[in-house]
Formats: C-alpha cells, sequence, structure tokens
C-alpha cells in the first residue's frame, strides 16, 4: 500500500540519490573551494535534502491520485446508475482507470488492493474505503466516502451527491491549476536566483580564474564561498514555501 505522508525509497532509489547528492557535493566542493576534500560539508544535509526530495514526491503523488480519483467519480457515477454495487464499481472502474493512466498509476493499484480486500478477503465495502480514505488523508476521498456512508444509511441518492462531489473537486482542480500557473513564474525566478551565483562562478573559473583567486587560497574566502552557498540555499527555500499554496 501507499503511503500518502511520507515517501518510502527503494533501496536502488536510496542508492541512487546518495550517488547524486554525493555527486552534487563533490561539485559544490570544486567550484566554491577548489577541493573536493571540502564535498563533506554536504553530508550534515543529506538527510534534510532526502526529506525535501521525499517532499516533492509526496505532493505529486498526492495530485496524481486526487486527479485519477475525479475520473472514477464519473466511472462510479455511471456504474451506479446502472444498478452496480460499489464493489462491482470497483473492479470495473480498474480498466478504465488504467486505459488513461497506465496499469502502473497510483488509484490503478489501490483499487486492485481494494477489489481483492472486498471480492477475495470478504471486508465491507465501506470498511475498504474508509481505510483508502484516512490513509490519504485526502479532504475530497473523506468527503466521498462519508457521503457514500451516509446514502448508504439512509437511502438518499448515491447518484446526486457523486455528481456534486465531481462538480466542486473539478472547481478546487480548475483553481489549483490557475494559482499553480501564477505562482509558477516566481518558482522559475527563484530557480535563477539558485542558479546564478553557481554560472558566475564557473564562467569566472573558466575565463577568469586570476580574479577570484583569493577566494580559494585564503580561510577568508572560504568563509565567504560557505557563506555565499548557504544564503542561496536559503533564499531558494523561502522562495518555496512562499509559493508553495494549498487548496
Amino acid at each position: 500500500m501507499y503511503e500518502y505522508d511520507v515517501f518510502k525509497f527503494s533501496k536502488r532509489q536510496d542508492y541512487l540519490l546518495d550517488v547524486t547528492i554525493l555527486i552534487i557535493g563533490i561539485a559544490i566542493s570544486f567550484f566554491f573551494y577548489r577541493s573536493i576534500i571540502f564535498g563533506i560539508i554536504i553530508l550534515p544535509f543529506v538527510k534534510r535534502i532526502k526529506e525535501w526530495v521525499g517532499e516533492i514526491l509526496v505532493d505529486k503523488r498526492r495530485r496524481e491520485l486526487i486527479l485519477q480519483f475525479k475520473d472514477f467519480l464519473f466511472v462510479a457515477s455511471t456504474a451506479l446508475g446502472s444498478g452496480y454495487s460499489m464493489r462491482e464499481v470497483v473492479r470495473e472502474s480498474i480498466p478504465r482507470i488504467a486505459s488513461v493512466y497506465g496499469r502502473e498509476a497510483v488509484l490503478v493499484k489501490e483499487l486492485q488492493i481494494m477489489d481483492k480486500r472486498m471480492n477475495e478477503g470478504g471486508e465491507s465495502d465501506l470498511d475498504v474505503l474508509s481505510e483508502f480514505a484516512k490513509r490519504t488523508g485526502q479532504e475530497d476521498i473523506i468527503d466521498f466516502v462519508t457521503i457514500y456512508s451516509i446514502c448508504k444509511s439512509t437511502g438518499a441518492s448515491l447518484i446526486i451527491a457523486l455528481n456534486q462531489a465531481t462538480s466542486i473537486i473539478m472547481d478546487k482542480m480548475t483553481i489549483d491549476k490557475e494559482i499553480r500557473e501564477m505562482s509558477r513564474t516566481k518558482k522559475n525566478e527563484g530557480l535563477v536566483i539558485f542558479a546564478m551565483p553557481f554560472l558566475i562562478i564557473i564562467f569566472l573559473n573558466i575565463f577568469s580564474p586570476d580574479y577570484i583567486l583569493p577566494l580559494y587560497a585564503t580561510w577568508i574566502g572560504r568563509i565567504i564561498m560557505t557563506a555565499v552557498a548557504l544564503s542561496n540555499i536559503l533564499i531558494y527555500s523561502v522562495i518555496r514555501k512562499i509559493t508553495r499554496i494549498e487548496i
């Protein structure tokens, strides 16, 4: 089962990430200190870097899930209107969602697990859906399960409720897309600010190495270079937080 609050790296992913961080550390050490020995300065930040990468991947997984869940609501609304039970809806929706997003899609794997639990394990549809909603922590999915539970216990029209839920999710996705488009410019500016000092240092090392030699030949110069690198990372972190908006 997927976790939606933390990203667990596989052994291969963890190894590749360690190698990438090592290469970055060596590159920073070379361009800022002209010595790969200072690559160890990145070691205290390895854990935080992995957490940062994990946060990005978790956010990506959540957005993929809610996008795919929106299509699931369309399928569920049609199937329930045709007299299907929720168990049948889950099974029937798997190939349809897979045809759009692929067999490795997040929701496809979740639906396969739910199908197995309900149709082979004998668990109730409400228990399985509730566990899924709680694990994802997604408000839209939790609301859907709540609506399904109320409609199932009271006999209210689930189809009407699903149509309204789908409409609300679509509106939220539209707003989210518009905000992301507006914040993308600021994120790109943040990337430019982040990359500029590195590009300048590379440029000077190639075309005018004597000009910045004092920054490599003295401890004061190395302290200045360290301050530049740390402040640059701090500025980018602040920009990233400012442009990260949740709907």
